[in-house]
């Protein structure tokens, strides 16, 4: 079973570099109608990407979107994309000012890599969650391993992915990379393909040991095991992508998982054009981070807003942007391994 760009069923398969690489150009050439000509054009008026209508990332960027528009005279408007890499995509055809990354965006964009045609520049703003999206199979499964799934059917949910992006990093780190049959497909079409038998693995979804109700749903009618990831593989991953972390699904938080299991994760990061101006910037952060209790208070999906999270899951090694420093700096938080976009 394969999928096309869009998430449906497909003939023939397509290899996991071209998918990657055809589904971010053609995400890119459908929102290109968008397109603005500057920030500076439109001061106060900032356009956020998000992420597919209805996740957890379109949720958290219209609550924070609205937030802002709460809290301060700016104008924002958050739009539906496929998430992170399309957003790192819309900062460079200049279709944003602000929007949902995750941590594994970044390297492969600043430099460049597959699936960019060439590297992008954005800034750091805070970190909102941590995903944990760590390979899960079903309970009853023969595989134990991550060398286990060497000939098996993995389907790290749409192509281009942050997810599919951080299993690239993971897997090639275990040294299986070239040794899986891939499939890519929706978040739903994943599960349901795990459920039916037809992959054999697939990504968890908490958001900082948090189930989602798709997972939760899952695990009622089929029970799920997570892989364990070794120590020096996941050392080698953060090698090759520093965006990879660690994180922790808290026992009894996902039903048949009893004890404290240690999941691959990526953090979710909003990311700001470096057009954006370090007033601009300082606006959003004050009128988030002032007002954090209330954006708490949205839903389970906002849990993690907090200023000391949001500055300790950021990418090590990448710019923040200077009102987001600025803010920062205010509050005693900035530390000197930050670095501050010149």
């Amino acid at each position: 079973m394969t999928r096309n760009l869009k998430g449906h069923l497909s003939l023939p398969p397509l290899s996991r570099r071209d998918a990657l690489r055809l589904g971010l150009a053609g995400l890119a050439a459908g929102t290109a109608a968008f397109r603005t000509t500057s920030v500076l054009a439109q001061q106060q008026s900032l356009q956020w990407g998000s992420s597919s209508i209805g996740s957890t990332g379109y949720v958290i960027m219209e609550g924070l979107a609205n937030t802002v528009n709460r809290h301060s005279d700016l104008q924002n408007a958050s739009m539906a994309t496929s998430g992170g890499a399309e957003n790192m995509q819309l900062f460079a055809e200049g279709v944003i000012q602000l929007g949902q990354t995750t941590s594994t965006d970044w390297k492969p964009a600043a430099e460049g890599m597959n699936p960019y045609p060439a590297p992008i520049t954005v800034h750091q703003m805070f970190a909102y969650t941590l995903f944990n999206c760590t390979p899960m199979v079903r309970a009853d499964s023969d595989i134990q391993t991550l060398e286990d799934l060497r000939g098996t059917r993995c389907m790290p949910s749409p192509a281009g992915s942050s997810t599919a992006t951080m299993w690239e990093v993971l897997f090639e780190a275990a040294g299986i990379l070239d040794d899986i049959e891939w499939t890519y497909g929706s978040w739903r079409e994943s599960y349901d393909a795990l459920r039916a038998e037809a992959v054999d693995c697939i990504p968890s979804l908490l958001t900082n040991g948090r189930p989602s109700p798709i997972l939760s749903e899952l695990v009622a009618t089929t029970p799920v095991r997570i892989l364990p990831i070794p120590q020096e593989v996941m050392d080698k991953a953060r090698q090759l992508n520093p965006g990879i972390s660690l994180g922790i699904i808290p026992a009894g938080a996902v039903e048949g998982i009893a004890e404290e299991t240690q999941a691959a994760s990526f953090s979710g990061v909003l990311a700001a054009s470096p057009d954006v101006e370090e007033e601009i910037a300082y606006t959003v952060m004050k009128a988030i981070f002032d007002n954090a209790e209330d954006v708490r208070a949205l839903g389970t999906q906002f849990e993690d807003v907090d200023l000391e999270f949001g500055a300790e899951y950021l990418v090590e090694g990448f710019p923040v942007h200077k009102g987001a420093a600025r803010y920062y700096k205010e509050k005693g938080v900035w530390t000197d391994d930050m670095v501050e976009a010149q």
